[in-house]
């Protein structure tokens, strides 16, 4: 699948337009957590309601998205 990229730094968020796929790449920023500093790829990604999270597997924290881009075409779910 192909897509519209953003990139983001790290004074800009990203906006989400709800009931679409995306993939992300999200950062684990919890100093505590064994995946500190590590970025992870998530795709596909579902933003309910124009809301995306992310969250560590291992601490359970919410992670920084670091990138979004929109899936073109959408995956399709029956």
């Amino acid at each position: 699948m192909s897509g519209i990229g953003v990139k983001v730094g790290i004074s800009l968020s990203i906006t989400f337009l709800p009931a679409l796929w995306y993939a992300v790449t999200a950062r684990d920023d919890n100093e505590a957590c064994e995946n500190y500093g590590q970025e992870f790829e998530v795709n596909p990604c579902y933003s309910n309601g124009g809301k995306v999270i992310v969250d560590c597997g291992l601490c359970g924290k919410p992670m920084t998205l670091v990138t979004a881009t929109l899936l073109a075409p959408q995956p399709e779910m029956s």
